[in-house]
């Protein structure tokens, strides 16, 4: 098994996989690192039969803060045609656990932010601790959820509060909303997401990845997929069109003063 810088990865003799996102220090913000061993560990679930369903969760006190927004980072270099390509991977990257043959649980025993939102919805089922929040805050710098989930998931007024004003939930109103399946207390999440896991592993792996092909084709018969993609679309016009006046000032707080005076500035006037 491969070793990996910015995650963990395990898979037990129950045929349950274990990914741990490893960046605590960054509240397991997603960089670049982070993605391209995330979407290794996706393909590796995808290719070994001994894996019947798969668990994620995050070291230390955040599930995930979605991308690293943190300025100056080294980062590659895109043409046109790769900037468009990277863009959609990142957001495809992570709704993965949506499409994967196995079932995945999400462990969230933190803060769920932007991305990181995205890929704890992405998985079929969630157990979340007292602690846990869900949040998509990007709106607020002009910038677009990688993927809007939540019309598959919850009721039409919930969502658009939701999106519309980047607030952060409690668990209790996940729960409420239908968001989240188990709440169990701080620092539990991980350990009754793998007692789950374990449930469900005894089933018979062929009639679980059939039923789980069943209910997503159903979501796609719906407009799941398509939805997808059109969302993708508006977000890369978006993410081209000049001159907005909102996302130039708080782009240049963040990169000449850092992620806290940017974080100060976008969500200041909502506190």
């Amino acid at each position: 098994m491969a070793d990996f810088e910015t995650l963990i990865y395990e898979v037990g003799d129950d045929g349950v996989a274990q990914v741990t996102l490893n960046r605590p220090e960054r509240r397991n913000a997603l960089n670049h690192d982070l993605l391209e061993e995330l979407e290794q560990v996706f393909d590796a679930v995808e290719n070994d039969d001994n894996v019947r369903i798969a668990v994620i969760t995050g070291a230390g006190p955040a599930f995930c803060a979605g991308y690293d927004l943190t300025p100056n980072q080294e980062r590659p270099t895109y043409s046109a045609t790769e900037r468009w390509e990277n863009t959609h991977w990142q957001a495809r990257l992570v709704s993965r656990p949506w499409y994967s043959r196995v079932p995945w649980i999400a462990a969230v025993d933190g803060p769920a932010a932007a991305a990181g939102n995205v890929l704890a919805m992405s998985c079929d089922l969630i157990v979340a601790s007292e602690r846990a929040q869900f949040g998509e805050p990007e709106i607020r710098h002009v910038a677009h959820s990688p993927h809007v989930l939540l019309p598959f998931i919850t009721s039409n007024r919930h969502l658009r509060e939701f999106y519309y004003t980047g607030d952060f939930i409690d668990v209790e109103t996940a729960e409420k909303w239908d968001l989240v399946n188990k709440v169990v207390p701080a620092g539990e999440a991980l350990d009754a997401a793998m007692e789950m896991a374990r449930r469900i592993a005894q089933v018979p792996p062929f009639a679980l990845q059939m039923m789980k092909r069943s209910i997503t084709a159903v979501y796609d018969a719906q407009g799941f997929g398509k939805g997808l993609d059109d969302h993708l679309m508006l977000r890369m016009i978006e993410s081209l069109t000049p001159d907005v006046p909102e996302r130039e000032h708080l782009g240049k707080v963040r990169v000449e003063q850092g992620m806290r005076a940017f974080l100060d500035a976008r969500d200041g006037p909502f506190r």
